[in-house]
Parts: C-alpha cells; structure tokens; sequence
C-alpha cells in the first residue's frame, strides 16, 4: 500500500511537473563527453551522476521522457517508476530520487569502449574482474556516493543489459 502511494504520489509530482519544464521540450539527451578518451571503467563511473537525481534534476538534464511504466521488483516493497528515454537509458525511482538506471544498447557508440553483444572475456580484459561473478551476470563495485554502488553486466549470448545501481536498496 505504501509504494502505491509512493508511485501515485510520484506520478502526480511528475504531471504537475510538466509545466514548470515545458521550456525543456526537446532537449537533447547528455552523452558522455569524449568517451573515446575514458576507459570502460570511468564511463561507468560518469553514468552513476543520474543516482540520486531529483525530478527536477533529471528533467533538467534529460529532458521529457518517452514513456513511463511501473515496474514490479522481486518483493512487494522493490516497485519503481521509470522513466524511459528511447535510444538511451531508463531511470528508476524510489523515494523522489533515482535509485538505478539501465542503459539500452543503443546508448553506446562504436567510439566507447562497452558494448551489447560483447564476451564475458571481453568485459573482464575492458574493467576488471568482477567482485562477484554468477553464471549469466558479473557485479562491479563502483566508487561510493555516500552510499554504496555496483554495475551489473547480464549475459545472453554477449553482454545483453547493463544496469548501474545504489546497492543498499
């Protein structure tokens, strides 16, 4: 009962919302600067500025999403709103604050270091070994944010999702 409230409440802040950033229509998605130049690791650590994001903030920056969905996590209390951005990212919600995103595989260019479709192998020469490595994911630790931090890598056939995430939720 409570997350739906959360969620209503949420949804309600966002639509009030709409006015107020009506200025912001249009406004292109932030991509990583000179990515070319960092290493996997770093880009990672540059995508963890969306954690902990307001609404206002996120707006701001990524302007109106293209859609938004409620997602329904493993347990009654892990739901979350998300706001996706086609061709980019989606932003998970939690307490009128980013707590995860998921980077589509469209967000990657050829010009950074990542991509969807890339061996296990190929992440672990690119970032390291993992800090735990299951049979169809990989977790990195990330630098902390006052709050612990980690990447997930899912694996199909290559590296098919990427999630970066607060990992005390």
């Amino acid at each position: 009962m409570k997350k739906m409230i959360l969620i209503s409440s949420l949804l309600c802040l966002f639509f009030s919302s709409l006015s107020l950033f009506a200025q912001t229509e249009g406004a292109a998605l932030t991509e990583v600067p000179d990515a070319r130049e960092l290493t996997a690791r770093e880009n990672l650590i540059l995508l963890t500025d969306y954690l902990g994001m307001s609404l206002e903030e996120a707006v701001e920056k990524m302007g109106m999403p293209d859609s938004l969905f409620s997602v329904r996590g493993p347990s009654e209390g892990q739901d979350s709103v998300v706001f996706l951005y086609e061709k980019s990212l989606s932003l998970y919600w939690a307490d009128r604050h980013v707590w995860q995103l998921r980077v589509d595989k469209e967000f990657f260019s050829t010009d950074m270091p990542l991509f969807f479709g890339m061996s296990r192998e190929e992440s672990v020469r690119l970032l390291g070994p993992p800090d735990l490595e299951k049979e169809d994911f990989s977790i990195y630790k990330l630098p902390q944010r006052g709050y612990p931090v980690a990447c997930a890598l899912y694996f199909d056939e290559g590296l098919a999702d990427l999630y970066i995430y607060r990992s005390d939720f």
